[in-house]
C-alpha cells in the first residue's frame, strides 16, 4: 500500500489531497520521519498527519430545517462547503450530518457561495422523485420561459462545457421579477451535474451575478444562486433567509 492511500483511508479523505499532503511535508512515517514522496509501506507501519481537523462549535438550529423518518433537509450558507475539501477546513454541511444525523447520507452538494436548501436521506431510503428549486439572478431582461436540455461535459475539474447534444435531463428557466437590466430567475430541476445551472445560463447569455468562472467581472460579493426548495417523494422544504438574499437583488 502507498502512504497516499493509508493516509486518504485513515483521514477519511480523497487521495489527491493526502497526495499534497505528502508533497508538502505534513505526513510522518512511523513518529520519526517527514515524508515527501509517496513510497510502498508494509502493514506495520504507522503514517500520521501534522494537521487535525478543525473542532468548531455551532447552533444545530441554524442549519436545521426539517428531519423526517428517512429525510433530512439542512440549510447551508454561502461560503461554506457542502463537503470537507481539507481537514484544515472551516464547518461543513457533512461534518454536521456526521455529528448529529449519522443514519442519514448527503444526496446533494451546492457551491461554495451558493446557499440553500441540502437534502439527506438514510440508506434504505428509495427515491421515487426528487424535484429542485433554486432562484438565481442574472444579467440582462430575460423575457419568456426556456426549458434547455443540453448536455453538461464535467470531465474537466473547473469548469464544465455546454454541449449542443440533446439529454432527458431538463433544466426549466423562469422569469420572475426583474430589477434594472437583471433577471430574478426560477429554475427547475431533476438531476444537476456539477455547475449545470451556472454554465446553462451563461452558455445562453445570462449569466448568473457574483459568477466568477462562467460570468462577467462584475466584483459582486457572492454568487448569486441559491437552492430555494426541494421536494423528495412526499417530503418538502424551503430554505432559510430568503430575504437577506432578496436584499442582494436590489443593486
Amino acid at each position: 500500500m502507498k502512504i497516499s492511500s493509508a493516509i486518504a483511508n485513515r483521514y477519511k479523505i480523497s487521495k489527491r489531497l493526502a497526495k499534497r499532503y505528502i508533497k508538502s511535508g505534513y505526513v510522518v512515517l512511523n513518529n520519526s520521519v517527514n515524508v515527501k514522496k509517496d513510497l510502498e509501506i508494509n502493514e506495520k507501519d504507522e503514517v500520521s498527519l501534522l494537521i487535525s481537523k478543525k473542532d468548531v462549535k455551532y447552533d444545530i438550529d441554524k442549519f436545521l430545517i426539517a428531519k423526517y423518518n428517512n429525510v433530512l433537509f439542512l440549510y447551508k450558507p454561502p461560503f461554506m462547503h457542502t463537503e470537507r475539501h481539507k481537514l484544515e477546513d472551516d464547518l461543513t454541511i457533512s461534518d454536521i450530518v456526521e455529528a448529529n444525523f449519522s443514519e442519514y447520507r448527503l444526496i446533494s452538494r451546492l457551491d461554495y457561495e451558493t446557499d440553500g436548501v441540502v437534502p439527506a436521506v438514510k440508506n434504505n431510503f428509495k427515491i421515487d422523485y426528487i424535484r429542485k428549486y433554486y432562484l438565481a439572478l442574472v444579467h440582462g431582461r430575460l423575457d419568456k420561459s426556456l426549458t434547455l436540455r443540453n448536455k453538461i461535459d464535467a470531465h474537466k475539474k473547473k469548469k464544465v462545457i455546454v454541449t449542443e447534444k440533446d439529454t432527458d435531463n431538463e433544466t426549466g428557466i423562469t422569469p420572475l421579477k426583474y430589477f434594472k437590466n437583471n433577471t430574478l430567475v426560477l429554475v427547475t430541476v431533476s438531476e444537476a451535474t456539477r455547475h449545470q445551472i451556472r454554465a446553462l445560463l451563461s452558455y445562453y447569455s445570462f449569466p448568473i451575478i457574483g459568477d466568477k468562472i462562467y460570468g462577467i467581472n462584475d466584483n459582486f460579493p457572492r454568487l448569486m444562486l441559491r437552492c430555494q426548495k426541494v421536494a423528495i417523494n412526499s417530503y418538502t422544504a424551503s430554505s432559510k433567509n430568503l430575504k437577506t438574499f432578496m436584499k442582494f437583488c436590489i443593486i
